[in-house]
């Protein structure tokens, strides 16, 4: 699967307590499939660290992207946990893509 904001690379498997998500080497974004957010904002804080890394790239933010899965155009969308965060949903798999960083603050305010 390519990234939805860099496009040429390739995601790499990271798995956190059992559940598999994606993520960019370049940007550090992370592609959670459908309930593997829901499923990773279970999860104690401490097991979420591996997931922190990555810093915020403005740039990156003001980009739309196209899904890792099947390639329909992601939409911006306001998380539930955090309003000030704007995620990229894909509204045919339902995945998730949080850019570098997003992550982490999405965690400080769940």
């Amino acid at each position: 699967m390519k990234c939805p904001k860099c496009e040429q690379i390739e995601l790499e498997a990271q798995v956190v307590e059992n559940v598999e998500v994606d993520r960019c080497p370049d940007c550090g974004g992370i592609w959670f499939d459908q309930d593997e957010l829901s499923r990773t904002l279970s999860l104690k804080a401490s097991e979420l660290k591996p997931l922190t890394k990555g810093k915020e790239r403005p740039e990156l933010n003001k980009l739309t992207g196209t899904c890792p899965v099947d390639q329909t155009d992601l939409i911006r969308v306001c998380s539930q946990h955090n309003r000030a965060i704007i995620l990229d949903r894909c509204p045919e798999c339902l995945g998730v893509w949080l850019d570098g960083g997003e992550f982490k603050r999405l965690i400080k305010k769940a």
